[in-house]
Formats: C-alpha cells, sequence, structure tokens
C-alpha cells in the first residue's frame, strides 16, 4: 500500500466535502493497516495459506481488471464479475495447490514491496515491478520459509512502521521508515524464532 496515494486519495475527498469526518476515516484506515501490518509482520508464516488466498485473489482482481480493460469494455458490471470471478478462481488455486500459492504470496509480495519503492510512473518500469514479482516467486518455490518469513515481515513492517507515522503526526521519512525497519527486523527475528521447527 502507497501511504502518499493514500493520503492523496483523502486530501481530494476533503477538498471536495464529500466526508466531514475525514480526519477521523483517515486514523481508522491508517489503525487497520497499522493491525493488518503487525500480523503480517508477526505471523505471516503461521498464516501462510490465509495470505496465499488474499494475494491470490488480489492478483486475480488485477489480472481480472487488466483483462477487461484491454478488451475495450466499458460494463462496470461485467469488469466488477471478471475482477471478483478471477480473484475466487486464484484465491482457490492458491489455497488448494500449495506450489502455486507460494508463488502467488511471493509474488504479491514482490509487486507490492516494488511498487512502493519504485513508484512507477511508465509502462516499463510496472513491467520491472512485474519482473521482481515473478523472480520473487520463484525464489519462495525454491526457499519458501525464508522467503516468506522475509518477505511478509518486510511488507508488514512497512505497512506498520508508515501507518504509526501517519497517526502520530510524524514525517515518514525518517520516522516511518526507521520504525519500519525496526519492526519489520524485530518481525523477522520473532518470526524465524517461533518457526524454527516447522517446514
Amino acid at each position: 500500500m502507497n501511504m502518499d496515494m493514500l493520503s492523496r486519495v483523502f486530501d481530494i475527498i476533503q477538498r471536495t466535502g464529500g466526508m466531514e469526518q475525514i480526519g477521523q476515516l483517515m486514523m481508522i484506515v491508517y489503525g487497520v493497516l497499522c493491525v493488518f501490518g503487525l500480523l503480517n509482520c508477526i505471523l505471516g508464516y503461521r498464516i501462510l495459506r490465509f495470505w496465499m488466498m488474499i494475494f491470490g485473489f488480489i492478483i486475480g482482481a488485477g489480472a481480472g481488471f487488466g483483462v477487461t480493460y484491454m478488451s475495450g469494455v466499458q460494463d462496470k458490471m461485467v469488469i466488477a464479475g471478471a475482477m471478483a470471478g478471477l480473484g475466487i478462481v486464484l484465491a482457490v488455486v492458491s489455497f488448494l495447490i500449495y506450489r502455486a500459492g507460494i508463488f502467488v504470496l511471493g509474488f504479491g509480495i514482490g509487486i507490492t514491496l516494488s511498487i512502493y519503492l519504485i513508484h512507477p510512473t511508465s509502462s516499463f518500469s510496472f513491467f520491472l515491478c512485474i519482473l521482481i514479482g515473478v523472480g520473487l516467486g520463484i525464489l519462495a518455490m525454491r526457499y519458501a520459509k525464508g522467503v516468506i518469513i522475509v518477505g511478509t515481515s518486510i511488507l508488514g513492517g512497512v505497512l506498520a512502521g508508515l501507518s504509526i507515522a501517519k497517526i502520530a503526526g510524524l514525517a515518514q521519512f525518517p520516522y516511518g521508515v526507521g520504525m519500519a525497519a525496526g519492526i519489520a527486523i524485530l518481525g523477522m527475528l520473532i518470526q524465524f524464532a517461533i518457526n524454527k521447527d516447522r517446514y
């Protein structure tokens, strides 16, 4: 999740007067992201199949949107149906087929982190993010435990650290980035400790 993008969305809503309680809504959203990030950071490997399904659905929905967009479909119901259908299919496949789920999870973590770090603004940069996702997906299939623990810890740390910075009114750099790094490292240590005998 790109915190800058989320902030810009809230700013637009606030300027248009669409929501009177925008400040409270922002705190709720960042609070949810913080909790989600901490769970991902500390329990990412323990609830592996859950994350497989989540990333499977998100990637499938994204693929559904891409297919309908490139096909020139304008009907919103058709687009929503394609997104939901492909999302559910990939979520089920990710849950039932372990290796496919591992690849999807690695790909999801890789493309999410690369989009946040690279901020793609062109077809080439977005393609680069996809390549990073594919690379991490392949790596996850070979070194599942280590890649999933490190990946979920980093992703969770980024979500939690930057959300805490937003809630506390601190700058993303250095406070948010520093907290993200600290939480990610702590999450890795905890996950490697509690999953020592899980293979």
